[in-house]
């Protein structure tokens, strides 16, 4: 899930910017172009992609490379359906696709861990130092849109206030473990181990696993009886429900796993008030940006928009004999766009003409009140 700070911003815009599917042409460079920024990847293979004709993509305004990989990406049904996925979900993971020149023994290499390779084609989805997950639905934009939400989360993910709302709303329990990052052995045995029942464990398709720094989110973790002397330590929170499973005398994460299964752990209730309509909003905002940033921005200029005056444009067009519009409009101009009347020379002149007759008028009050004055001293 997209962070808020300057660096995942940028790559964000980076990402949109480029093209929604990559060619890659052997197992080395999938990992590096496809996980070199996120930790899963979708990769599609099909041994009947070649360049066919499309008069549409050759109309196009696309460079020559642009169009040649355009062209394979529609010459299969597969590869089809899966570009439309990718351009719809580009801001949300990473595709690419095998080039049909790929040997063999490079496809085999994703299909490790016994692992069965379809030599007829396949979509996937890899991880680096996780298996290969293959895509066995119906071929079609919703059922592979599925797959690539429900599987667009590494096996154990970090977690942090960019992506904690996010990922604890997927319909899991998660199963976090925090860990103290100053003890490098400590938390490197405890990450592989989670990462081992992640892909292995029993019960591991009954939660989401990731991994919470204990040191800078200790004031949210202790709410959940977490300390730091126990570090690491794993819990479980189901977040919608505001219920954790907790107990530092279980040790290792199947162990901890198992126990709270079987109702060895009990349930409580997370600490803390829950927040108001205003909070929850606010939330949203957070989690939904840039996206809703951008709404705010479209609204904002929508609203403009509507108040602007509607009888013609506050920006003249170009008069005859000139060749360019006018960027300057004169204030008669503008108060005559906005509905206000400018006065004329003879209203002018009226309203100078009203000013005197008010001054005059004084000024004669004035000396009644003086002679008045006079003639009653003088009496």
């Amino acid at each position: 899930h997209l962070g808020r700070d300057a660096d995942s911003i940028i790559s964000f815009g980076e990402k949109m910017s480029s093209r929604a599917v990559q060619i890659v042409p052997n197992y080395k460079e999938a990992k590096q172009k496809l996980l070199n920024k996120l930790p899963v990847a979708f990769l599609v293979y099909d041994p009947d992609v070649g360049s066919v004709e499309n008069s549409a993509i050759d109309a196009s305004g696309a460079t020559e490379e642009e169009k040649q990989i355009e062209k394979l990406i529609q010459s299969t049904e597969r590869t089809r359906i899966f570009g439309q996925v990718a351009r719809k979900l580009q801001a949300e993971g990473s595709f690419g696709l095998l080039s049909p020149d790929t040997a063999k023994e490079e496809i085999e290499q994703f299909f490790v861990d016994g692992a069965e390779f379809p030599s007829g084609g396949f979509i996937a989805r890899i991880e680096d130092g996780v298996p290969i997950k293959t895509f066995y639905g119906e071929v079609t934009s919703n059922s592979f849109v599925e797959f690539v939400k429900e599987n667009n989360l590494p096996v154990v993910i970090e977690l942090g206030g960019h992506n904690f709302r996010f990922v604890g709303r997927r319909g899991k329990p998660l199963a976090i473990g925090v860990y103290d990052p100053e003890e490098e052995a400590k938390t490197d045995k405890f990450r592989q181990e989670m990462k081992n029942y992640a892909i292995k464990g029993a019960h591991k398709d009954e939660y989401i696993f990731g991994t919470m720094d204990g040191k800078k989110w200790d004031k949210f973790v202790a709410q959940f009886s977490i300390m730091k002397q126990s570090l690491p330590e794993l819990f479980v929170l189901d977040v919608p429900d505001r219920t954790y499973w907790q107990d530092s005398s279980v040790f290792g994460v199947s162990e901890f796993i198992r126990a709270v299964k079987n109702g060895e752990v009990e349930s409580r209730e997370q600490e803390g008030k829950k927040k108001g309509p205003l909070d929850e909003f606010l939330q949203l905002f957070v989690d939904y940006m840039p996206w809703s940033l951008l709404a705010m921005f479209t609204l904002f200029g929508v609203t403009f928009y509507l108040f602007l005056p509607s009888d013609g444009p506050l920006i003249p067009p170009p008069t005859s004999g000139e060749t360019q519009p006018r960027f300057k409009v004169s204030g008669a101009e503008l108060l005559d766009q906005l509905g206000l009347k400018v006065l004329e020379d003879d209203d002018d002149k009226n309203v100078a003409d009203q000013q005197k007759n008010k001054s005059d008028t004084e000024s004669m009050e004035k000396e009644n009140v003086e002679v008045e004055a006079e003639s009653k001293k003088d009496k």
